[in-house]
């Protein structure tokens, strides 16, 4: 949960902030604000469930402020401080979703007591809520299921008839010869879904769609369908546009005051026939994978293509052989940073970069045999932190899943292959690098692993080797010294000699006369 402290003096804040062990109360985020507009400004910005609030403030002050909450419609949760008992600040609080009205000075133990009076009430509010969300739902799952999957499929068409458009649009209400069609995206359903739904994806997307209801019937007939992750939304309406572009506005308003919820949306400006819907939806979709994912910032310095991960397949590899979760870790954070030192980086750029690291999943799954973990990025994240929270988890998973023991013997049988090109290819230039590119492996990784499986370098391994297939040719054949070298996989003569006699501590000729 968020918590927001609001008093002009910083003290107080300061002492509230620290008085407390928030974490007993699943509040992980504190924001501070030293009067009502300033206040306002983050309510708006992060939703906060609960706010500890002053009253007596310069600019803006606590009864002004409570005020503005209720007008706008938020549901936080309320503990007014004031060193006055005053009525008309007890009916702000009371009118504001208050929960207590403690005096200054007041005890830690009373406004703990406050605080956990509010938890409670977030809670029982959140119990009721889902129950009847959840009610309603069943009722209505199994026909806008159909009703969705028709749409689907007329959409996907390369061809699909007027006459079916039509009957389509008739059937769910909408007069197929004049209506608007609006597309959201929403951003941070997940982490809602998860946290204010038990997981219950689908009791979400009708909370979601109930409020559209709530908000544009008033304008005429009406129609709510989800396609992938958009929330698609028909009216048919004789108001202005302007009247639709406003209650554009009020759904993505009060999404974000009620379930928390941002969204991207796109909205093709003229009204439509049947015939034009599938065009409509294209440039609506087309709008909302062009927005920024950091919406803060309308322009600014686009981001260039950044191949980060396509160079460090194996350096990923080996973190998870190693178990190295700090280091996978690090590694998308460091991806994080690189794309949030840019001011713009569309949905649609993030969503190149999804693909991107899902196929290099892909590939390490195939190499660590991985029958029991599949999990790839979800290709509709549009929140940077998000994006890469969900990366940061899907590592941590699979280092959970993978069966070390059984890796391990990959792993060694590896090597052993390894071992086996140099002696088949030994006549040939054989270098770290190149065995590294042809096995997947990095040098310094390959070079480590060879020596801990065979005790000797791979350079010092193919030299012993070669010096052999010398000897052996030396002693049982007619073959020239320059001939032998060749066979032997040195092309210069002398070093041939240099690297014999190091080895041997006779030259190659001595050893043939003896």
């Amino acid at each position: 949960m968020k918590l927001l402290i609001v008093d002009d003096e910083e003290h107080v804040r300061e002492g509230v902030e620290l008085s407390i062990d928030w974490q007993q109360y699943k509040i992980n985020q504190i924001l501070m604000a030293e009067n009502g507009l300033e206040a306002l400004e983050l309510v708006r910005k992060h939703i906060p469930e609960l706010i500890i609030c002053d009253m007596s403030m310069h600019l803006m002050d606590g009864t002004e402020f409570l005020e503005k909450l209720r007008e706008e419609g938020w549901g936080s949760k309320v503990i007014v401080l004031s060193g006055y008992q005053k009525f008309h600040y007890t009916r702000a609080a009371l009118l504001a979703n208050g929960v207590d009205y403690l005096l200054k000075p007041f005890k830690i133990r009373d406004l703990e007591k406050a605080i956990q009076k509010a938890c409670n009430q977030i809670k029982q509010e959140q119990e009721v809520r889902l129950k009847e969300l959840s009610t309603n739902f069943r009722l209505n799952e199994v026909n806008n299921l159909v009703m969705e999957q028709r749409f689907s499929r007329l959409i996907e068409e390369e061809q699909v008839s007027k006459e079916e458009l039509n009957t389509f649009l008739t059937t769910i209400g909408i007069n197929p010869d004049y209506f608007y069609v609006v597309s959201f995206l929403p951003r941070n359903k997940d982490a809602i879904v998860k946290k204010h739904f038990a997981r219950d994806e689908q009791l979400f997307n009708y909370s979601m769609k109930n409020i559209v209801k709530e908000l544009v019937e008033s304008l005429g007939s009406w129609y709510v369908l989800q396609h992938e992750e958009f929330i698609i939304v028909f009216i048919s309406s004789n108001y202005l546009l302007a009247d639709i572009e406003i209650s554009v506005k009020k759904i993505q308003d009060s999404w974000k005051r009620t379930l928390r919820l941002s969204s991207f949306s796109g909205f093709y400006k003229m009204s439509l026939t049947a015939s034009r819907l599938q065009f409509a939806l294209f440039e609506e979709k087309s709008m909302i994978l062009n927005c920024n994912i950091f919406d803060h910032i309308k322009s600014g310095r686009k981001s260039s293509a950044i191949n980060f991960f396509i160079d460090k397949e194996r350096v990923i590899l080996e973190a998870i052989l190693a178990k190295n979760k700090q280091y996978l870790h690090e590694l998308v954070e460091s991806f994080k940073m690189e794309l949030a030192s840019y001011e713009f980086v569309s949905i649609r750029e993030l969503q190149h970069y999804t693909v991107e690291i899902n196929l290099l999943l892909v590939r390490i799954y195939s190499q660590i045999n991985s029958d029991n973990f599949h999990e790839t990025m979800p290709l509709w994240i549009s929140q940077l932190e998000e994006w890469s929270s969900k990366l940061k988890q899907i590592f941590s998973d699979m280092l959970e899943s993978i069966n070390y023991s059984r890796l391990e013997i990959t792993h060694v049988q590896s090597i052993a292959a390894v071992r086996n090109y140099i002696n088949d290819h030994m006549k040939e230039e054989v270098t770290l690098s190149g065995l590294a590119e042809i096995f997947h492996f990095s040098p310094q990784y390959l070079a480590k692993k060879f020596k801990e499986e065979y005790g000797t370098t791979i350079m010092n391994y193919l030299t012993q080797l070669r010096i052999e297939k010398a000897f052996s040719l030396l002693g049982h054949t007619e073959l020239s010294i320059q001939e032998v070298a060749s066979e032997s996989g040195f092309e210069n003569l002398n070093y041939f000699s240099k690297v014999f006699k190091k080895h041997t501590g006779i030259t190659p000729s001595a050893y043939r006369k003896n």
